[in-house]
């Protein structure tokens, strides 16, 4: 049976097909007018999820582990497609320290909860070097800077692009739910660092 397809506005536009059975399409270099249905998101990772919550990540979470996270929507779907990292510390560090101290002896652990369950992004993050690797390239001999939150203070600054995990919008939080996105403390990851925070970023996808 042959079918026709044709635009709804009465135009009489109609989809072509080639010798070869394919549909003719074209990418535009422009959106189509429609009523966009995404707006950014950015929030803090903090203590209670709530933008309002704590920040401050350099927390002592040896005794009693400490969660940082960033929730569902009640409304939309939110999708992370980006982590922003910022670490601080008194004096210049190495890659194998933490800060500018010593590693550490658990960790931190990076994870979100999906339809299946708890997944883990990085189980250990005990090292500057562990940081780095999320980055997903190569750190280079400059990755230090100097001048941060202070004159003579130290730190780095890194990107975690959540869509090379293989997901082309990131990580998706189904809304309504109490799906989120975590970064637990499990020792005293303030005992060495001035600052650390981490910040999510994507958008929120509405009907």
């Amino acid at each position: 049976m042959d079918a026709v397809l044709r635009d709804g506005k009465g135009k009489k536009n109609y989809a072509k097909v080639t010798d070869d059975n394919e549909v003719v399409t074209i990418v535009t270099p422009y959106p189509p007018l429609e009523i966009q249905k995404v707006r950014p998101f950015r929030q803090y990772f903090t203590d209670d999820g709530l933008p309002t919550g704590s920040n401050d990540m350099g927390v002592d979470g040896s005794v009693t582990n400490v969660e940082f996270w960033v929730p569902a929507s009640e409304t939309d779907d939110r999708y992370i497609t980006l982590i922003s990292v910022l670490v601080g510390y008194g004096t210049s560090g190495q890659p194998y320290e933490w800060c500018d101290g010593t590693a550490l002896t658990n960790g931190m652990e990076l994870s979100y909860s999906s339809t299946k369950g708890k997944v883990d992004i990085h189980d250990g993050i005990k090292s500057n070097q562990d940081m780095f690797r999320l980055n997903f390239s190569t750190m280079a001999n400059t990755w230090q800077l100097g001048g941060v939150n202070a004159n003579n203070d130290f730190g780095y600054i890194l990107s975690i692009d959540l869509t090379e995990l293989g997901l082309i919008h990131g990580i998706k939080l189904d809304r309504g739910t109490s799906q989120r996105l975590t970064l637990k403390v499990r020792d005293n990851a303030g005992l060495d660092a001035d600052s650390f925070n981490m910040i999510a970023l994507g958008f929120d996808r509405f009907e």
